[in-house]
């Protein structure tokens, strides 16, 4: 079945709203931490709130720690639904799974706005994040479906487009509501966007019949709605040769993506950039996103001319330098070098691991591994992720040894694993290469 131009575009719009979802997901507790966990004055009054709602509080008391684990907790939430999508996809088709997604985020968000303590925002944030993994495998399958085939191929850059969108909409959001009380409508933010996702379904129709048609579509789990080859067993259990390392490319590539501290950056960017712009940090973290937006429509046109391979290495060695004078830079308050080290990091990401670790799986895994491989692989980022998010602000204090000059220290962690990840993911291709030859 063929849809309209008109067709086409809403439906596309409407699946982007669940990853853009996802997006606001990433940044939008990044500026509003300050307020959000008393760390600021400012901003409304519980006399200015109506008497109904003088219950809540101004802020929710918490530690760094706490913080860090409240923004973390949705990827726990996001690893759950993604390896459980083929089964929601099966049962109730892409709609519903994208009508689930809404109903978890609006559910997510609206307690979120209204949480009192550091456990209702980690499951808030938990709920908020099953919604986000089962658009992160569903949303793919549907653009792949309604995109003209010409255009299939650029199915993934569209995806990622969307929800650094959503990214930038968070940080946004935190100038004018980065205050006590008026926090609270950044996750409001998401609750109103679910609601015309849910509106929005009940006019939009998706050809199952057509879904993962596109070679985009499967590095980005489009093969979850397929029947595996080979289960999640049989695929580690594998001994021929050629599955067996590209299984091990794959969750090379997919680990090395997290311990580069992307996720960090993007968390808690704002956090990052407090010690050198003490009073522009959020403009400094909206920034970094305005520039991010350009830079993720570049792979495209990169992954055709250049290939996967030095898409993955050769960014992730200048990550590694960008690390060291992003580290630096903050050390000794010098604004120019902190600003450049960042931006390169993210450009270097943007180009190299952030969209090429899913090409690779359509790229070297055999077709009758896909599925699985995909899932594990998508598994060991969200756990990687997680623990990176949680352990970051913990792991920055104890290193910064409470002074301000020594807050960039964690960004010489950074540079480390960089430069390890560069060095390992090159190994795992010079295995697999070894035995493709």
């Amino acid at each position: 079945m063929t849809l309209s131009n008109t067709a086409t575009a809403f439906t596309a719009a409407w699946a982007g709203l669940a990853v853009f979802q996802h997006g606001m997901a990433v940044s939008g507790l990044n500026g509003i931490q300050a307020p959000l966990s008393c760390g600021l004055a400012g901003g409304a009054s519980n006399d200015d709130l109506p008497t109904w709602l003088d219950w809540l509080r101004p802020c929710v008391p918490m530690t760094p720690t706490e913080f860090g684990f409240a923004v973390s907790v949705f990827t726990l939430g996001g690893l759950v639904s993604s390896l459980a999508s083929r089964a929601v996809i099966h049962s109730y088709g892409v709609v519903g799974a994208l009508r689930l997604s809404a109903l978890f985020v609006l559910f997510g968000s609206a307690l979120l706005a209204l949480a009192n303590s550091v456990p209702q925002m980690s499951a808030a944030r938990t709920l908020v994040g099953l919604g986000c993994g089962i658009s992160t495998t569903t949303v793919p399958l549907v653009l792949a479906s309604v995109a003209p085939s010409h255009i299939r191929r650029s199915v993934g850059l569209l995806n990622q487009l969307f929800i650094v969108a959503g990214v930038l909409l968070g940080q946004a959001l935190s100038f004018p509501l980065g205050y006590r009380y008026l926090w609270r409508f950044v996750p409001a933010v998401s609750v109103a966007i679910a609601v015309v996702q849910l509106l929005g379904s009940l006019f939009v129709h998706v050809p199952e019949d057509e879904l993962a048609v596109s070679p985009e579509a499967e590095p980005l789990l489009a093969t979850a709605i397929r029947p595996a080859n080979l289960s999640f067993t049989e695929l580690i259990r594998s001994k021929e040769p050629r599955i067996q390392r590209a299984f091990y490319v794959v969750l090379v590539t997919q680990f090395c993506q997290q311990i580069t501290g992307i996720s960090a950056v993007m968390y808690f960017s704002t956090r990052i950039m407090t010690p050198v712009f003490p009073g522009n940090a959020k403009v400094v973290a909206l920034a970094i996103v305005m520039w991010k937006l350009p830079i993720t429509a570049s792979p495209a046109v990169l992954i055709e001319r250049i290939g996967a391979k030095p898409l993955l290495i050769v960014p992730t060695f200048v990550m590694a330098l960008a690390s060291l004078v992003l580290a630096i830079g903050i050390n000794q308050s010098a604004g120019a070098l902190a600003i450049a080290g960042i931006m390169v990091f993210v450009t270097a990401f943007s180009v190299g691991l952030g969209p090429v670790v899913w090409v690779v799986i359509g790229d070297i895994v055999p077709p009758h591994a896909r599925a699985a491989a995909s899932s594990i692989g998508l598994a060991v980022n969200w756990s990687t992720n997680f623990v990176i998010g949680v352990s970051f602000l913990p792991l920055q204090a104890c290193l910064s040894g409470g002074q301000p000059s020594g807050e960039g220290n964690v960004f010489y962690v950074f540079a480390v694993t960089c430069a390890l990840a560069a060095l390992w993911i090159r190994r795992a291709y010079a295995s697999f290469e070894a035995i493709s030859e």
